[in-house]
């Protein structure tokens, strides 16, 4: 009901400017993407200077709104904060690649949950040392597996099935690292993989997200 206050945890996932001094922030939460006003973050004074900022795990209160889909916020406390992606460029182009990805496909409701799990661990692993090309894929196979759209690999003939039955020949190198991603130590058949998981974005979502062909680039 309109004016009844909501509390959950939620990673904040972009933040738009709305005024001089407020913020429209979108977040995930394992319920589902909300969004909220914040009115006067930027106010030198504000009680929400430093309590979200990207890839921020936070517990929020929010008001329900009463029009429309933009709900205002209350409370706000940092539980996670991941500064550590701050000091390298490629692990926070990934990260934001992770959240283009689940803002576009996240779905309201109970499966959410597991969204909200898989961007919580993969930001996690960002922070260690870790393999980034192996990351990415094997957060974008986690990521189509949700949606529904899970690649289907044939490893001991070496092909990729795609929409209409249609197959893309590759090496059983490939495939077994398409199954096992952060298990590969090869660099190249790290990024043969995931040039394949680019073609099943096209095939399979109709486009590539605008952010992974440049983090890509980025992360080899």
């Amino acid at each position: 009901m309109a004016g009844e206050t909501t509390k959950t945890k939620g990673i904040c996932l972009n933040i738009y400017p709305w005024s001089k001094t407020s913020h429209i922030v979108s977040w995930l939460t394992p319920k589902g993407k909300i969004t909220t006003s914040v009115k006067g973050a930027a106010k030198p004074k504000s009680a929400f200077l430093g309590q979200y900022d990207l890839n921020y795990e936070c517990e929020i209160v929010y008001y329900l709104g009463a029009k429309g889909d933009v709900h205002a916020l209350r409370e706000c406390a940092p539980t996670a904060l991941r500064e550590e992606l701050r000091l390298d460029y490629k692990k926070l182009l990934l990260a934001e690649h992770f959240r283009a990805v689940v803002e576009s496909l996240v779905p309201s409701g109970p499966d959410a949950e597991n969204w909200f799990d898989l961007l919580t661990d993969s930001l996690n692993r960002l922070i260690a040392d870790c393999n980034l090309v192996a990351e990415l894929l094997s957060f974008e196979i986690k990521a189509l597996e949700l949606a529904g759209l899970s690649p289907k690999i044939e490893a001991d003939s070496g092909s990729f099935t795609l929409r209409g039955e249609r197959k893309l020949p590759i090496s059983k190198d490939v495939a077994q690292c398409i199954k096992n991603p952060r298990e590969e130590k090869n660099l190249k058949i790290l990024l043969d993989a995931s040039r394949v998981i680019g073609v099943f974005y096209i095939f399979h979502l109709d486009a590539v997200p605008r952010t992974r062909r440049f983090v890509f680039q980025e992360i080899q």
